[in-house]
């Protein structure tokens, strides 16, 4: 039998939450945090860095900026 969990993450209050906590985020540290794959956690991180909540700086490394005006998330969403 496969065993499957669907989640869905308001990615505007998680970029808001990640950003008043941390600089900078590893795509692992992500994972192990939210009990998710590494390719999850990037694929959250990459949709994040589109809504202006983190940068990519490497390989698996984000850094968190300030969250910005609302108005740059309707284009995405």
């Amino acid at each position: 039998m496969r065993k499957h969990l669907s989640i869905t993450i308001d990615l505007v209050k998680f970029g808001e939450r990640l950003s008043k906590k941390k600089k900078w985020i590893r795509v692992r540290e992500l994972a192990e945090e939210l009990g998710i794959s590494t390719k999850s956690a990037g694929r959250i991180l990459a949709a994040l860095e589109k809504l202006g909540f983190v940068e990519r700086r490497s390989i698996g490394v984000y850094k968190v900026i300030k969250y910005r005006n609302i108005d740059q998330y309707v284009s995405y969403m």
